[in-house]
């Protein structure tokens, strides 16, 4: 005699399981703490990277023209450089400096100009903002034959650039904004994905091993597939959790977090929600899906086309998002529930979708939630009764 538990208490049970299993696991501990570690690491290493946008140049006190020097560094403001200036008493002096790597370069200034001075190769930067102040100088010299001066046309026209009319600006991402869309986009296709194939791997197991005959004898189909993505759900929530933790803190600690044109910890927050709507939309399609087959073996061939959609979604959210972020193909793909828990919060954090865009993508992707179990709870529960040879889809659609 079989004693058939309340919803709410099989639910949990499975789910609990689901837990112990998967968080006791040496391959969980050891793939977050890795994960963990490689995004505290990529976030110090674009701290530092980003810190390299400074340039050092000596030169010889009091020996350049202050028309130069003022040309010399609007021209590296220009670039986006950041000068950092070094004085020395003597010609002898600067270029030992530069021989010794203690400046990128060196500039004087002689009968003919200025002039840059190199350890072996001249550095791009200062070649070329020293090769503008030069120019600038000498346009300014000729500006003195002119009848209006520096106000003449001509003047103008030889140091002011050409005048633009954008028609349709594009909206531009900054390197920032790239670097957190892309650790977003990796965060949630490695949460979504992994999630969506422990679960697909556990049905396939309790099935191949006749496990899931004895579940089914206290439980309902639904039941077990509710509890068994729930379960599998919480687990991956703790680690994208750990995840998010980790960039979050770090940012804040290196300082990234004040030159972010957005709130890093909604960011986070954001990551959390759609981590769990698109884990629970790819979760329940992988189960039903995976209850199709009996064999480890077998499961690639049935969930290829979930498999493809996801790959897809990241694919665009990381590749064409970053590089035109209003293209109607990334607009589409940011409400689609298939495609929206990874593309949409990568256009949020382009700051191209706005908080209302962002509500009803997830808005969609909850309604479609119960909408897909009814759907795959039907697959599953005709699937996973059957063993044997791969079952045809429409023929688990069709059983009762």
């Amino acid at each position: 005699m079989t004693t058939q538990l309340s919803t709410f208490k099989a639910i949990w049970l499975i789910a609990k399981r689901e837990i112990g299993m998967i968080m006791r696991a040496k391959s969980t501990i050891i793939s977050t703490v890795i994960i963990a570690v490689l995004i505290i690491g990529g976030l110090t290493a674009f701290k530092l990277f980003a810190d390299r946008n400074e340039v050092s140049v000596g030169y010889v006190d009091q020996q350049i023209e202050a028309t130069y020097f003022s040309g010399f560094l609007t021209a590296l403001d220009d670039a986006g450089l950041e000068p950092v200036i070094e004085t020395y008493p003597s010609l002898e002096a600067l270029n030992k400096a530069v021989e010794e790597g203690e400046v990128d370069g060196g500039l004087i200034e002689d009968e003919q100009g200025l002039k840059v001075v190199a350890h072996e190769n001249p550095d791009s930067a200062i070649y070329d903002a020293a090769t503008k102040a030069q120019q600038g100088k000498s346009i300014l010299d000729l500006s003195e034959a002119l009848p209006g001066g520096v106000n003449d046309p001509l003047f103008k026209n030889l140091t002011e650039p050409v005048r633009v009319d954008v028609l349709n600006p594009p909206t531009e991402v900054e390197g920032s904004q790239a670097a957190v869309g892309f650790i977003v986009g990796f965060l949630l296709y490695l949460g979504i994905f992994g999630g969506g194939m422990s679960v697909a791997q556990g049905v396939v197991e309790e099935k191949s091993s006749r496990v899931v005959e004895i579940l089914l004898a206290s439980v309902r189909p639904w039941q077990l597939l509710t509890g068994k993505v729930m379960g599998i759900g919480i687990a991956s929530l703790a680690q994208v959790g750990v995840y998010v933790g980790a960039g979050v803190i770090t940012a804040r600690v290196l300082g990234l977090a004040t030159e972010l044109p957005f709130d890093i910890l909604a960011v986070g927050g954001w990551v959390l929600l759609w981590f769990f709507i698109g884990y629970i939309v790819y979760a329940l399609i992988f189960a039903g899906l995976g209850a199709l087959v009996s064999r480890q073996e077998d499961l690639g061939s049935v969930i290829m086309l979930p498999m493809i959609l996801i790959i897809f979604a990241y694919m665009l959210g990381v590749t064409v998002a970053p590089n035109d972020p209003d293209s109607t193909l990334v607009a589409v793909a940011s409400y689609i529930p298939f495609t929206s828990p990874i593309v949409m919060p990568i256009r949020s954090a382009y700051g191209v979708a706005g908080t209302g865009e962002v509500w009803i993508a997830a808005l969609i992707g909850l309604i479609t939630i119960p909408l897909l179990l009814a759907l795959t709870a039907k697959i599953y529960g005709n699937g996973v009764r059957r063993s044997g040879a791969k079952i045809k889809l429409r023929d688990a659609l069709k059983q009762s």
